[in-house]
């Protein structure tokens, strides 16, 4: 859900991201035995045919597949797989690979020419730094690359938290919102009529650090703690458990906040043309924000990231949350 190993420091994913532009038109392959075209990180805002579904993706490292397949990193090869970074393949929104049933696969099963994209996340992106390919940057290239309604699919947060050296350095409530709004006014006065902006909740941070130990105590091939150490992975979060409280206080917060501001901007929908839905609905109602991932759904190559299992989770929550009664 963040920070990828990249010059000494792991930038976050998780958990929104871009410095390329969305390319836009490219017909995209199909996954076998889906039944239809699949983005891969390009596209633009058509896709297949004017008729058919386009989502994008707004997002980070977790968006990005980041170290995905990934199962031990103790063994002088496995750097192989860690070191590779980001699986685009692997994605919870287009992965292509037949081990994640993403959200374009599952939304295939309703339209078949359906497509998607990602080309606005990267890892490492903020929802606030314009230095980290936040919010307003995707914003604006899926906006610039839109011509017909497209569902845009934002997934950002974890690097707001994991790129603080202390709590004490936390967006505040009024910077986190600035940033907010800022990506969402962007897509609701610039894309077409007829979109919807759906905002995935920012994770658990705080529970990846249990999660990676329990990993490593069932798994000799896995040394969470000494790779967290080695390449500053999140340590706000991994180091010790003393951050914790103070985590889960802002974690839920900038929850509350994606909450709030979709219900201000969706109530203004009939007469903007863009339907704004918050993923998050409260810490009672299971979500990407309220779900406690296990060892088996981070990976084994930086312990932090989702596994395999993980995307498949995520593909899970936000298409039964957002999606699936659409």
């Amino acid at each position: 859900m963040h920070n990828v190993v990249s010059g000494g420091s792991i930038r976050f994913a998780s958990g929104v991201l871009l410095a390329a532009l969305i390319v836009s038109g490219a017909a995209l392959a199909a996954k076998g035995g889906n039944g239809g075209g699949k983005g891969n990180g390009g596209g633009g805002g058509g896709g297949g045919t004017a008729s058919a579904a386009r989502i994008e993706g707004a997002g980070d490292s977790i968006m990005r597949g980041y170290n995905a397949s990934c199962t031990r990193n103790t063994g002088l090869f496995d750097f192989l797989c860690y070191g590779g970074g980001d699986q685009a393949q692997n994605s919870f929104l287009d992965g292509s690979s037949t081990s994640v049933l993403s959200i374009v696969d599952r939304y295939l099963t309703i339209d078949p020419a359906a497509t998607g994209g990602k080309s606005a996340s990267q890892s490492g992106s903020e929802m606030t730094d314009p230095a980290k390919n936040n919010f307003a940057t995707q914003a604006n290239a899926i906006v610039a690359a839109a011509t017909t309604p497209v569902q845009v699919v934002v997934e950002l947060g974890s690097n707001d938290l994991c790129n603080r050296n202390s709590a004490a350095e936390f967006y505040t409530d009024a910077e986190w919102q600035a940033a907010v709004d800022a990506g969402l006014q962007t897509l609701v006065n610039g894309l077409p009529n007829g979109s919807t902006v759906l905002l995935s909740s920012v994770p658990r941070v705080q529970d990846l650090r249990a999660a990676g130990i329990a990993k490593q105590t069932s798994d000799s091939r896995v040394d969470c703690e000494a790779f967290w150490t080695t390449f500053d992975v999140c340590p706000i979060a991994t180091a010790d458990d003393s951050n914790y409280g103070a985590l889960e206080l802002r974690q839920k917060r900038y929850n509350e906040i994606l909450m709030a501001r979709a219900q201000v901007l969706n109530a203004d929908a009939a007469s903007t043309g863009v339907e704004v839905v918050a993923e998050y609905q409260g810490e009672f109602v299971s979500s990407v924000g309220t779900y406690r991932f296990s060892a088996r759904e981070v990976n084994g190559g930086d312990c932090f990231h989702p596994s395999i299992e993980g995307q498949n989770k995520l593909s899970e929550m936000i298409w039964n949350n957002v999606f699936k009664n659409r």
